[in-house]
């Protein structure tokens, strides 16, 4: 990306922290960023492209984080036992009440995609390389037997997205499961499932 898009995304991004993206005006950013309405206009379509492509940034933004995690993963759990140990790690981090703010946004941006066909294309697109990414790891865990060799690894790559997702549901409830049940049962399906013991 552009370092002047880059920027411009950045602004929306810090904007995004402190009020919804239909909130947000091209005055605001222009004025936040220093980027001229012509650099912006030169970058993107229109604001709702730049506040588009920053959505998905953000978006992706976890998923990125816990491949990087699945990758140091590989890199050391060279045994079914310090594999099955880091992912209990990398369970307990991603699906912590703490996260509920973003797992909820996220819930918003695919609503979003509903009536938007440009949004829902960039979306497609990233959920689709993430998909890709995961599914390239969990081949490679496949492949050292590690996990259980009969496993398709794209549906492993969504089960673990939709998992993490498909918790914004218990945020939003007022009777929640709580936090150590739920990794509880995560880490039973890895071991269960998934681990090649």
């Amino acid at each position: 990306m552009h370092p002047t898009a880059a920027l411009l995304c950045k602004t929306v991004d810090q904007l995004l922290n402190e009020k919804n993206s239909d909130q947000i005006t091209a005055e605001e950013v222009l004025a936040k960023s220093g980027i001229s309405k012509g650099s912006l206009y030169h970058h993107f379509e229109d604001l709702s492209d730049l506040i588009e492509t920053t959505l998905i940034i953000r978006y992706a933004h976890w998923i990125d984080l816990s491949i990087r995690s699945m990758s140091k993963l590989l890199e050391n759990g060279k045994t079914t036992k310090l594999l099955k140990e880091g992912l209990f790690k990398v369970t307990y981090a991603t699906q912590s009440d703490a996260m509920a703010k973003t797992r909820i946004e996220r819930a918003q941006i695919v609503a979003l995609t509903q009536n938007n066909p440009r949004l829902l294309k960039k979306f497609t697109v990233e959920t689709d390389r993430m998909t890709a990414s995961f599914e390239d790891l969990i081949r490679e865990v496949i492949d050292r037997k590690l996990f259980k060799p009969n496993l398709e690894p794209r549906a492993i790559a969504l089960f673990i997205q939709a998992y993490t997702f498909g918790l914004v549901i218990n945020d939003l409830s007022e009777f929640k499961v709580k936090y150590e049940d739920w990794v509880s049962l995560i880490n039973q399906v890895i071991s269960e499932v998934f681990i090649n013991d």
